[in-house]
């Protein structure tokens, strides 16, 4: 299989490596396997021959208008750019039309694309993602609806599979993009280099989102985001909050649907869900203790939403440490 992985200045250095570290580490581990899969040829492309990474390193690349193979996939991965307007200006900057115009081609040729984080703008803003279930990186989902509205955006989601587009979201699940690829070929080659690269399951990305920082698009989910914070210890209905804001429910209904993509009553369980997290991985407080905390009666509720919103335990949730807080103690 003949993968193209696009670069172009600013595209970040861990994207970058990532990608190409599980397609060399996915090669070298062929011939554990019987019979052995086929290998990757990997190439390195851009609309000219070197590229500026966002860290200033300068990368070697083919130029596409000088590949000769026919290619089964073209990977973007992200570009620097953290914030959703720098992102949407350099997107639609007329310098970087030619990369646009790179990735329609492709696509219409038939090519597997897929993107990361940042870069799924790139296919978007190329119309390749029209139709599709697509995510991005959680912080970037409201944007990214915005712009794009004949994309169908699941941010909550690591990964998205949909006819001859596979997108991911924030940065570390490049790593799970690229390994996707592989098990898309050879599902015993991606469990075995998942291993030896020692990457873990991450249940979804919305258990890493950060209400107030999606909510920042638009005044409104911003105001009711604070809103809820300030009363989340309490059971409220939404009617209360509206009037508090001096809206409808249906506005606030409206509101938080189109920036963010689901229901105000949901938005809250994820603020509660969020703070509920944060007191069992940083308090020794009982499970009714947390529930009565983030405004719910009892814990079974609780029990329930992290199952349903996290599919997730509590037991797990407060017995799984991050990963540099279950570090050993040095050794003295």
């Amino acid at each position: 299989m003949d993968v193209a992985v696009f670069v172009m200045d600013r595209t970040a250095d861990f994207g970058l490596a990532a990608v190409l570290e599980v397609f060399d580490m996915a090669n070298a581990l062929r011939g554990e396997l019987e019979p052995a899969p086929e290998p990757w040829t990997v190439h390195v492309v851009s609309v000219s021959d070197t590229a500026r990474t966002g860290r200033g390193h300068l990368v070697p690349a083919l130029p596409l208008s000088r590949l000769t193979v026919d290619l089964d996939l073209m990977i973007v991965p992200a570009v620097n750019a953290i914030d959703a307007s720098e992102l949407i200006d350099l997107v639609s900057d007329p310098a970087n039309q030619l990369v646009l115009q790179r990735i329609s081609e492709a696509a219409e040729r038939g090519v597997h694309l897929a993107a990361a984080c940042t870069g799924t703008f790139f296919l978007a803003e190329s119309g390749a993602l029209d139709g599709s279930r697509a995510t991005t990186s959680w912080w970037l989902g409201p944007a990214f609806r915005r712009r794009y509205p004949n994309v169908d955006v699941q941010e909550g989601h690591i990964l998205c599979r949909d006819k001859l587009v596979t997108t991911a979201g924030a940065v570390l699940s490049h790593l799970d993009l690229a390994l996707s690829l592989v098990a898309a070929q050879s599902p015993a080659l991606a469990e075995i280099t998942s291993r030896f690269l020692l990457i873990g399951h991450r249940h979804s990305q919305i258990e890493f989102a950060v209400p107030e920082v999606i909510a920042r698009g638009d005044s409104l989910v911003a105001a009711f985001e604070r809103w809820v914070r300030d009363h989340i210890s309490k059971q409220f209905r939404l009617a209360d909050a509206a009037r508090s804001l001096g809206v409808t429910v249906r506005s606030l209904q409206r509101a938080t649907q189109g920036e963010i993509g689901m229901a105000p009553r949901d938005f809250v369980d994820e603020i509660r869900l969020e703070r509920a997290t944060q007191l069992l991985r940083t308090t020794s407080l009982t499970v009714d203790a947390v529930a009565a905390k983030v405004g719910y009666q009892n814990a079974s509720t609780l029990r329930t939403l992290f199952r349903r919103r996290r599919n997730r335990t509590i037991a797990e949730i407060r017995s799984s440490p991050l990963s540099w807080e279950a570090a050993p103690a040095s050794l003295q």
